[in-house]
């Protein structure tokens, strides 16, 4: 006896009946979508930004699309790339890449919008997780919403007390073996991989207890090993970011190993971090006293990793800027005199004291107009978590509002906001430190640090490193000669360097 279904009989036809429901259910709630997307688009004014389907007309997957952004990337080029593409289509466009609709902006009201006043709008944890989770699986990059919080806070406090997190006599430390790489007499080296060292053997001393000692001429096997896994993870976080759903095809042992052997390292550190916290804690006489609920040793420990691989994920940043900086005073003497003079007549030949940094305001201009020219990140994206809106970018003129669907992807250039924006004033690409007197760090289109919530906690910390080594080269050389051979080449890691180095002579 046949089994009797809802509609009273089984079969082809009930299968057709079951079929042609559930495709009026789907036509229906997505007719009811479109229509919401409708109303929201009349709500707010919304209009539609410039598409780049003039470009690619047939290529209904993205493909092409996809094709181009990995050859610019691949020759170094995907910055002037997008540049021109900002100078076509506006501050605002669209494009299909492999199937994902993706928006692109520089616009400072824009990207205000999505680091600070629509922060709850967007997330980044959707494109940030599936690359940093096999290195930070509960870092700052990995997390969203509480969790995040909560990690970010605990970072925050790392760097609340500056006095505390600088040492200045280690920073001089530190400045004198970054010395020992300089040849003498204004001879050639590169100083973007003697900066990248310096602040490795910086930071490592602040987040893990110990310095790696990448300046030394004695440094451990251990500790390069462990460099050469954190270059790996970084190179390969970064190449999977670019390739986006295409990562999924390559092989990741190489990957997954570094991330596992890097972890290690500064897992053993934690340990011992955690053991000194709490003997400390426990007997002022210096007696090992660990806690009741072992437990809790394990999840400081898991936490001390994850925060101290951030920062160190982030290391380059500092690196990224004093090369930029030295690209750009090793072809403008001008500028060289007079920042050596305003060291020299603020505070003279001794090493700067806290009182003095604060008064090194040229220094911080030439600081600022290095992070405008050169930042840290170039690129950088977020995800719609629901259907929001951008300020502008919509329309022929580019005035009107746009919206945003939920699940969308926005990225937003730091590099063409900072060297496109009318707003620094003529000659945006030009590097002129002076146009700072007039301009403020808190301005919205000036985003090296990000803006919003999730502002980098260690902005403050850098800057006044950075003021430090800048005090010091300067009050040790007074020339900067340029040996490069070309521009600038980019090389977009976890940060952002120049593929030839950059190649100077101090004297």
């Amino acid at each position: 006896m046949p089994v009797q279904s809802a509609f009273g009989s089984s079969g082809p036809g009930c299968l057709f009946i079951a079929f042609a429901v559930t495709a009026v259910v789907f036509l229906a709630k997505r007719c009811h979508r479109i229509q919401q997307l409708r109303d929201l688009e009349q709500l707010h004014g919304c209009k539609k930004p410039p598409n780049e389907s003039d470009r690619f007309r047939y290529d209904f997957f993205g493909i092409a699309k996809a094709i181009e952004l990995a050859s610019s990337f691949r020759n170094r080029t995907s910055l002037h790339y997008t540049n021109v593409l900002f100078k076509k289509y506006g501050e605002t466009y669209t494009s299909n890449v492999l199937g994902y609709q993706l928006l692109f902006t520089c616009s400072a009201e824009n990207t205000k919008r999505l680091l600070s006043t629509a922060f709850v709008d967007f997330d980044s944890s959707p494109l940030r997780k599936p690359l940093f989770e096999p290195i930070t699986p509960h870092g700052i990059f990995t997390l969203d919403g509480a969790d995040w919080k909560i990690s970010r806070e605990q970072l925050r406090s790392r760097f609340s007390n500056l006095r505390k997190a600088i040492d200045l006599t280690l920073c001089e430390q530190h400045f004198q073996a970054f010395c020992q790489h300089v040849p003498p007499n204004g001879q050639v080296f590169d100083i973007q991989s003697r900066f990248s060292a310096l602040f490795l053997d910086m930071q490592t001393l602040f987040s893990l207890g110990e310095s790696v000692d990448a300046l030394s001429f004695t440094q451990s096997p251990e500790k390069k090993q462990f460099l050469e896994h954190l270059l790996l993870v970084k190179q390969r976080i970064v190449q999977d970011g670019f390739r986006g759903p295409l990562r999924h095809f390559l092989p990741k042992q190489k990957f997954l190993q570094s991330c596992k052997r890097a972890r290690e390292y500064v897992m053993v550190r934690a340990i011992r971090e955690v053991q000194r916290r709490n003997s400390m804690e426990g007997n002022p006489g210096g007696r090992h006293n660990f806690k009741s609920d072992p437990s809790s040793d394990v999840d400081e420990v898991s936490q001390l990793t994850d925060q101290s691989l951030s920062i160190l994920l982030a290391n380059d940043s500092m690196s990224t800027t004093l090369s930029g900086l030295f690209f750009c005073l090793s072809q403008d003497e001008r500028v060289v005199r007079k920042l050596r003079a305003s060291i020299l007549d603020t505070i003279g030949l001794t090493p700067p004291t806290w009182e003095q940094l604060g008064r090194l305001h040229y220094v911080r201009w030439v600081l600022q107009e290095a992070l405008r020219l050169y930042p840290p990140v170039v690129l950088n994206a977020r995800v719609a978590k629901k259907n929001s809106t951008l300020p502008n970018g919509g329309g022929s003129d580019g005035n009107s509002p746009v919206l945003v669907v939920k699940g969308s992807i926005v990225v937003f250039s730091t590099w063409a906001r900072h060297r496109l924006g009318e707003d620094f004033g003529e000659n945006p690409e030009m590097f002129y430190p002076e146009r700072w007197e007039q301009l403020s760090g808190d301005m919205p289109g000036f985003i090296p640090f990000n803006k919003g919530p999730r502002i980098c906690p260690g902005q403050y910390y850098a800057m006044m490193v950075l003021s430090y080594i800048v005090a010091r080269v300067f009050q040790t050389f007074s020339t900067v000669s340029n040996y490069n051979p070309g521009p600038w080449k980019e090389r977009v890691s976890m940060t952002f360097e120049n593929e030839n180095g950059v190649l100077v002579g101090l004297s």
